[in-house]
């Protein structure tokens, strides 16, 4: 709950239909809205991803390191580190050992 993996420069979180839904209706804005402002379109061209904000960070992480959305964030965001991991995650998430321990 540091939000270090949030804060991974250029970091892709991919959203599905159903995850852009379930954002839209938390957050009380039309879906094509969401997709228009808060979205764009992954480097391989196969889905949408979330923005981030300028500094690289996620834009739904919060000043205390929480998310903003965490109710209804996307499966990547919800998975990690149980259920996937990048070759260099362990270097972002200094307790990632510690967690896959548990």
């Amino acid at each position: 709950m540091c939000g270090a993996c949030c804060r991974i420069k250029d970091g892709i979180v991919r959203v599905s239909d159903d995850e852009v839904a379930r954002i839209a209706a938390f957050l009380k804005v039309p879906e094509m809205e969401f997709i228009a402002h808060e979205t764009e379109i992954a480097p391989d061209r196969k889905s949408l991803m979330l923005k981030n904000r300028p500094d690289g960070a996620c834009a739904y992480l919060a000043e205390d390191g929480l998310c903003l959305i965490n109710p209804v964030k996307p499966d990547k965001c919800r998975t990690f580190p149980f259920e996937w991991t990048n070759h260099d995650s362990s270097t972002v998430c200094p307790v990632l050992e510690e967690c896959r321990a548990r």
